[in-house]
């Protein structure tokens, strides 16, 4: 354990910073790991961002003490790890719910979601403190170097072996509020830059540098309020007025069936559930119903029987469906996790556009197995996450897609993992600009009941906010609601009367709100975060001291 360490700057800080700096051994990694679970209070459903404040502050302080070491790369590296480790421990402990949908075939392989998902992710953020660690300092620049660091980790994990890009920083904000609005100008990479040094700024107030005074240490501090305060003026303003609606209605319908029941005998039963909903929702001819993904266990689009009994009811409205789909490649066949759109009229329903799903879940839907080491031998052990009709796993489709079926707005599609990647929205194909609203399916009962659903929820809403496009979002046993162009929720599923036991339905029908103007992160992309990350670089040049 370091002795020497002697903490200056702000005398009510100087204690913690002094006990977190000289610990080493067991106890420095279980007090990183410590404050990576507390990090995870920072996000959806609690949004409590004091917490990223306490443990981003712990963790600059804890890595002053490793820099001191002689193998200070081992020991950044093990406290960036250790924390990383912790946060995605609690953070995503849901990810366990897959496996116990069929226990007695994967309950043993438990472990691999509590062990090596959250240890596998946390090497990302060790070899961020490692970086760092190379360019730290006592003085206030170790701020600007930490966040510069930990922003590329995280833009890393949303990117290697097909990205995981969940519960990013920026995300704590709760979105459809002020500070949100910052990813409407630069996307949740450049709201999570922001976020890294705003939460971590408090660290600089103290610091093992003998020098008088908190001027020159409390500079991120203010920078920090500046950014913060006018971040929210700017956010207020743009959420002031309410939003406008446009004359289209749709109607968004989920049963809510728990998935260990949805391929277990539950496929009648769940069609009748959907039947009864097209029959008891009051509506028009005009509107548009939007089911989750996966809606029916079974091949729906050659299911003649199914599809001619959906359309009796459907009348003259359209439906928008999630459906495993089956195709021919030559001598192969393939498999699909899409979304269609079928028109009907007189009671005949006529397929009017489909998009296949192109960024699949690494393992669960087993599209990374050829991209990942050892993803073959690994995949056999896993849960087909996502669709079980495709025992042999899913193919991705082509491209992110705007899609112009006739009589409705064009939208961009997003089944499920897409709805966590900013990219996608912005660069769907064709004719960008004139995709009107997201249509957003999933199938959230994968997730369990715990923090999940919530999760995937919330990061979904700055689709939204990036975009300034309304989102339509069915969610199998989640979130069912629209949005609007500010990530404003602005109608929200409700239980419907009849539902078996154990079943949760969430049905509402809501007009679709006007997009909003255009944004600077749909014009420009991820500008604004590369020039902010090389602006934190020059202050950290500036502020530098060993």
């Amino acid at each position: 354990m370091s002795t020497h360490i002697q903490s200056h700057g702000l005398s009510a800080l100087s204690p913690p910073h002094d006990w977190m700096a000289k610990l080493s051994g067991l106890a420095a990694t279980f007090v990183a790991m410590l404050l990576g679970a507390i990090a995870a209070l920072g996000f959806a459903p609690f949004h409590f961002t004091p917490a990223l404040v306490i443990s981003l502050t712990g963790i600059v302080w804890m890595t002053d003490g490793a820099r001191l070491k002689e193998k200070w790369g081992r020991s950044t590296f093990l406290r960036g790890w250790a924390f990383g480790y912790g946060f995605f421990l609690i953070s995503m402990y849901w990810t366990v719910s897959p496996f116990l949908v069929d226990p007695a075939q994967h309950a043993a392989y438990i472990w691999m979601p509590l062990v090596l998902l959250p240890g596998g992710m946390a090497l990302i953020w060790g070899a961020g403190f490692s970086l760092a660690g190379a360019f730290w300092s006592a003085s206030p620049s170790r701020v600007f170097i930490f966040a510069v660091f930990m922003a590329l980790a995280e833009l890393l994990r949303g990117h290697l072996f097909g990205g995981f890009p969940w519960n990013l920083f920026g995300t704590t904000w709760t979105p459809g509020g002020a500070l949100s609005q910052a990813a409407s100008l630069g996307g949740v990479y450049w709201l999570t830059l922001l976020t890294l040094f705003a939460c971590a700024a408090p660290a600089a107030l103290v610091d093992t540098r003998d020098v008088r005074g908190v001027i020159g240490r409390g500079f991120p501090v203010t920078m920090a309020v500046i950014i913060a305060g006018f971040g929210w003026a700017w956010g207020a303003q743009r959420i002031a007025s309410p939003s406008q609606m446009t004359g289209q209605h749709v109607v968004l319908m989920d049963p809510g069936v728990p998935q260990a029941e949805k391929y277990n005998g539950a496929a009648d039963q769940l069609l009748r559930r959907y039947l009864t909903f097209l029959e008891t929702v009051d509506g028009s001819d005009d509107d548009i119903i939007i089911w989750p993904e996966g809606a029916l266990p079974f091949y729906l689009l050659t299911n003649t029987y199914a599809i001619d009994t959906i359309s009796s009811y459907l009348g003259n409205r359209t439906l928008i469906v999630g459906a495993t789909r089956r195709g021919l490649d030559e001598e192969e066949t393939l498999y699909f996790n899409s979304l269609a759109v079928l028109d009907a009229e007189n009671g005949q329903s006529e397929l009017i556009a489909l998009y296949d799903k192109h960024r699949l879940v690494p393992f669960g839907e087993l599209a990374a197995a050829d991209i990942i080491p050892f993803g073959h031998a690994m995949a056999g052990l896993l849960p087909d996450a996502m669709q079980q009709l495709a025992s042999s796993g899913l193919d991705p489709g082509t491209e992110p897609t705007v899609l112009f079926p006739r009589g409705m707005p064009p939208f961009v599609a997003l089944i499920c993992y897409e709805g966590l990647f900013p990219e996608i929205t912005r660069n769907a194909r064709p004719q960008r600009d004139q995709a009107r609203w997201i249509v957003t399916i999933s199938n959230d009962a994968w997730f369990g009941r715990g923090l999940g659903p919530a999760q995937h929820y919330a990061q979904n809403r700055y689709r939204a906010i990036e975009s300034g496009l309304p989102m339509a979002r069915v969610a199998s046993r989640g979130a069912t609601a629209m949005i609007d162009g500010f990530g404003r929720e602005t109608a929200h599923g409700q239980r419907m009367p009849g539902d078996p036991q154990g079943w949760v339905s969430s049905v509402v029908r809501a007009p679709l709100p006007e997009p909003a103007p255009p944004t600077g992160y749909q014009r420009f992309g991820p500008a604004l975060f590369w020039l902010t990350l090389a602006g934190f670089t020059v202050l950290a040049f500036f502020t530098w001291r060993r």
